[in-house]
């Protein structure tokens, strides 16, 4: 195929705004908008908006769900989030049609919504990308409604891994259109979208706007699928019981004075009723953090935990750990080029920084136990990479120099009794020593 007609062919899958330019050279800047697809925040705000809608509906009478979700629904017809009827409308069958009402009678129904969720998932036909991206949020709301259970939790991680997938699926497809005349005696289906990607950045050329976007969320779901690995398997081995977050509500307002972690001011069976509640929390934790869209809940989550017992580092270092996260996954954008998420990056860093810090004062410095030496331990290490990643972070050398010097408090601490710590110490006065330079 001559190389004018292969590039007149692909300028037809993802065609730029009529009489507008949209050429992108290789390397070159992609995008300063959040990419549609992976926008999380926006899903997060459906999901939030969903939960508040159902906890207001949930004492309504029958008639009155009924009359509120029918108004909510647009002029199009496309059914809402609160009922799952927007799943109903895009997936025709007698099994999502007879959960849908199930959840329409009892919106607070978890069971309905994992039993839906799962229907849905099941069913091998292709689907719209927004069917999967409207059951992330189905399955987020279990959570967001306070049932933290096995089930829910598995298909919050089942349902945006199933995402990602389709995401890349989708796109896969477009580009073998673009090359399947070139590759005609090749097996379409065996090729990789990685191999794909190759393909299209090693021809030179100038590409489309709107296939440079496309190559880029590809890139970017790729690595977000790598995160995503263990993520079902973890879930399964780390998350065997039920809780509600009730629970946490309850022994909150129980617990204002008596230190819970430590559970002075308690009966032994209380204290053990106590610690289950905590443990079944910091697990449950642990897997939501790896959910973008779960990231609000997560944090609320968190806050209660402080709000029982605020002397102790623990509750502190999960929200520091929450933060992190989020930051791994905006240098990710960034560093695939989608600078929109660049504003939101020195705000997440230091909320992180913070956290670390409130952890940090609550720290045992003279007898370390060993939560307080995984606080000293990880800001040991989050404080070296501010060094090494401040211009990325847009941290002013002030800043810096401050954060390396309580790094080193804790390193010191860490070091003496540990040789694995004297090269993150090593590396802390170096970087000590050349932040004072620059003053």
């Amino acid at each position: 195929m001559e190389k004018g007609k292969l590039i007149k062919r692909k300028g037809a899958i993802y065609p730029g705004k009529s009489g507008v330019s949209n050429k992108f050279t290789k390397g070159g800047s992609r995008t300063i908008k959040p990419i549609p697809n992976l926008n999380f925040v926006k899903i997060e705000r459906q999901v939030i908006q969903a939960t508040e809608e159902v906890k207001k509906l949930r004492n309504f009478s029958f008639m009155m769900k009924m009359r509120k979700t029918i108004l909510a629904a647009d002029s199009a017809d496309k059914g809402t989030h609160i009922d799952a009827s927007i799943i109903g409308i895009q997936m025709k069958s007698k099994a999502v049609s007879s959960l849908v009402s199930k959840i329409s009678s009892d919106l607070t129904s978890s069971a309905a919504r994992v039993k839906l969720v799962r229907t849905v998932m099941q069913d091998k036909r292709d689907f719209p990308l927004s069917l999967y991206r409207n059951l992330i949020i189905q399955a987020a709301l279990t959570i967001y409604l306070g049932d933290i259970t096995p089930a829910t939790l598995q298909i919050a991680g089942q349902t945006y891994r199933l995402y990602l997938e389709k995401i890349i699926s989708t796109h896969k497809k477009g580009l073998l259109v673009v090359q399947s005349k070139q590759l005609k005696n090749v097996n379409l289906d065996v090729i990789s979208v990685k191999d794909l990607i190759k393909m299209e950045e090693d021809e030179e050329r100038e590409v489309d706007e709107k296939e440079a976007l496309v190559i880029q969320e590809i890139k970017i779901t790729l690595k977000l699928l790598e995160y995503t690995d263990s993520l079902d398997v973890d879930t399964r081995d780390s998350i065997t019981m039920t809780m509600h977050l009730d629970e946490l509500n309850d022994l909150s307002s129980k617990q204002r004075v008596n230190s819970l972690f430590a559970g002075s001011g308690s009966t032994e069976s209380t204290k053990n009723k106590h610690m289950l509640i905590v443990r079944k929390t910091l697990a449950a934790l642990e897997v939501i953090k790896r959910i973008p869209v779960l990231q609000p809940i997560g944090l609320k989550i968190i806050a209660k935990l402080q709000e029982i017992d605020s002397k102790l580092p623990l509750p502190y270092l999960i929200e520091a750990r929450f933060h992190m996260q989020a930051l791994r996954i905006l240098t990710l954008r960034i560093v695939m080029k989608e600078f929109s998420a660049r504003p939101t990056l020195t705000p997440t860093f230091n909320k992180a920084i913070v956290a670390y810090h409130k952890a940090l004062k609550r720290a045992s410095l003279s007898n370390p136990k060993l939560t307080d030496i995984t606080v000293l331990a990880e800001f040991a290490q989050v404080s070296y990479y501010a060094y090494e990643q401040r211009k990325l972070l847009n941290l002013g050398n002030h800043g810096v120099l401050k954060i390396l010097e309580m790094g080193k408090k804790a390193v010191d601490v860490l070091a003496p009794s540990n040789r694995i710590y004297l090269k993150h110490q090593k590396n802390i006065l170096s970087a000590l020593k050349n932040m004072k330079k620059v003053g």
